[in-house]
């Protein structure tokens, strides 16, 4: 096994830097690669390995990519490996990392492949299946292994750009199908649903540590404004603090299945054709949950988009997602769970959600390429440079919520 040092390269939206694998894997790292190798039936073969540097878009693992090129015994092959590892870090008290390894391993183990048997038996064209990235089984809750999808054209959106509309209707388009699959398998398998699904609970720790972060993100969102819309924002904090853990939890709702939890721009994987997106796959399942689909719906929406767009756009969307999770269930002749007005009053009722979370999280999702080091940084003590678009964004969002008079 072999790799040489060598300068950063452009590979679509990220930096490679190569690297020795001996060097930088441990040695059970180095050791799933190995059966990988053997699994496909390599005789002979060379390896290049990658570390991966995505400017801000991930925070909680190390990227690496491994291509194996060599022969079988069908002739020459070619693998290529998406590798995510675990990185610990005992300051980072907002949710277990751990953990959330092991809800993606579950996902990509365990979850994907029932969700491929239901959707074979209900016949459902390829073209119009929930699409998963291909995992390998050496998968666990240390290191996330998938088929690397950008040597077949894949890519993520600019982290930083508003998205455009037909990429948001293909993502939310599986992001329903997603949710549709959950009510599915609580149609068809009440018991596993009731102990593998509505056990696992959002991952975040709402404590006085948190209570201090947001409270940190919150006054680095208004920076920027001007003080009556900060007195505005600082009467709206405290009830924040005690409805947000309510929408995290589903106790909102009684609309509920398994949810992404993190479904936002770079989360999703596209792949366009003559310029346009023709597909996209959703990955990042280190945050799923049992709760309120609606949430993950509107967090898509708000990471991702200024004023202009959700004027132009968002009830189209709210509605695209609803008729495509409807139309999705008749595949399995489910018949609509709530009404189209029971899913509007609950979307209306949850819009203060976008509000909550953009003013804690969206700092972090528009941060400027030299991102701190989660593997060592404290998040109460890191200092971030946020991409002057930021300011602008949020401002839209306090504008819209100032307007519906909820601030």
């Amino acid at each position: 096994m072999e790799g040489k040092q060598s300068c950063e390269c452009s590979v679509n939206n990220y930096q490679r830097t190569k690297i020795v694998i001996s060097e930088e894997f441990t040695y059970d790292l180095q050791n799933s690669i190995n059966k990988i190798i053997i699994e496909q039936g390599y005789g002979t073969y060379e390896i290049d390995a990658g570390k991966v540097f995505t400017g801000g878009n991930n925070f909680l693992g190390e990227l690496y990519e491994i291509n194996v090129t060599g022969y079988n015994s069908e002739g020459h092959k070619e693998t290529s490996l998406f590798l995510k590892h675990i990185i610990y870090n005992d300051d980072f008290r907002v949710y277990s990392i751990p953990e959330v390894y092991a809800r993606e391993a579950f996902v990509y183990k365990e979850l994907s492949k029932i969700y491929d048997e239901l959707q074979v038996k209900a016949k459902i064209p390829l073209g119009e299946r929930f699409k998963m990235v291909k995992s390998y089984n050496e998968t666990n809750s240390k290191v996330i292994i998938l088929d690397n999808l950008t040597k077949k054209g894949y890519k993520t959106m600019p982290r930083l750009d508003v998205m455009s509309v037909e990429f948001a209707e293909l993502s939310i388009k599986q992001l329903a199908k997603f949710h549709a699959l959950s009510f599915v398998l609580q149609n068809r398998n009440p018991e596993y649903f009731e102990t593998k699904i509505k056990t696992i609970k959002q991952s975040f720790v709402f404590d006085d540590y948190w209570n201090e972060l947001a409270k940190k993100m919150c006054d680095t969102s208004t920076a920027r404004m001007d003080d009556a819309t900060k007195d505005k924002i600082a009467k709206f904090f405290p009830i924040s603090l005690e409805k947000y853990p309510k929408y995290m939890n589903g106790l909102h709702s009684k609309i509920k299945c398994l949810v992404h939890g993190d479904y936002k721009m770079n989360n999703v994987l596209l792949k366009e054709i003559n310029g346009r997106v023709s597909e996209v796959i959703p990955i990042d399942y280190q945050q799923i949950y049992y709760g309120c689909p609606v949430i993950d719906l509107i967090y898509f929406i708000y990471a991702a988009s200024d004023r202009n767009f959700r004027k132009q756009h968002l009830l189209y969307l709210r509605d695209v997602y609803f008729k495509t999770l409807t139309s999705f269930l008749n595949y399995f002749d489910i018949d609509s769970l709530f009404s189209s007005e029971d899913f509007e009053k609950c979307f209306k009722d949850s819009l203060d959600y976008a509000l909550m979370y953009t003013l804690y999280m969206l700092p972090m999702f528009l941060i400027k390429e030299d991102v701190p080091d989660l593997a060592k940084d404290n998040l109460l003590e890191m200092t971030i440079k946020i991409d002057e678009r930021f300011y602008d964004r949020m401002q839209g969002i306090v504008d819209e919520f100032i307007e519906l008079g909820i601030l």
